[in-house]
């Protein structure tokens, strides 16, 4: 799902109600028509961010093949309007649905090029998430020392830290000074 504002499309708002409500196949459907809406009115950027939603519902529904073919064409569609913003939450949910696919490269390559992004952009909320995430693959993937520092560096995006990440912080950069000393 995106956290962007939803476009004019009347069908979008509905799909996201649905959403929220759990309601998936719904959801979907309303998605569908807020996209054949958003294409007869000519609007891109409207067709990117229904296509980014149809891909997470039909995530939440596991129909992995749709969704991963909804959140390309929505990464394709935001890489043209060069909204990169937009693009990011697309790659970062493609790398999401990789991760559940038990694609893990996948998923580690798209999640870092959507932290690359929101890190250039300067949205440093959304690079830390998307960095969690990927921490979160690398743990599916048995790479523990990789997990650790991409747990770390989502923490270093949210500078300050809250007290109880902090104390999480210190405690990850241990293991990262003990292997630091072994080169």
């Amino acid at each position: 799902m995106s956290n962007s504002p939803t476009p004019s499309s009347p069908s979008h708002p509905k799909g996201i109600e649905l959403f929220r409500a759990g309601q998936y196949d719904e959801a979907r459907r309303a998605f569908e028509e807020a996209r054949a809406e958003a294409q007869r009115a000519d609007d891109r950027q409207a067709e990117g961010q229904a296509l980014n939603d149809l891909g997470a519902a039909y995530q939440k529904l596991r129909q992995h093949d749709q969704a991963r073919q909804s959140f390309e064409a929505a990464i394709r569609l935001f890489a043209d309007l060069g909204d990169d913003r937009r693009r990011a939450q697309a790659m970062g949910n493609l790398g999401t649905l990789l991760g559940e696919m038990k694609k893990h490269r996948e998923a580690i390559i798209r999640l870092e090029q959507a932290a690359d992004v929101f890190t250039r952009i300067g949205d440093k909320q959304s690079a830390a998430l998307t960095l969690k995430w990927l921490s979160r693959t690398y743990l599916q993937n048995w790479d523990f020392l990789e997990a650790i520092f991409a747990y770390e560096r989502a923490l270093a995006r949210l500078e300050p830290l809250p007290p109880d990440q902090a104390l999480l912080r210190k405690l990850l950069q241990i293991p990262m000074r003990i292997l630091s000393r072994g080169t």
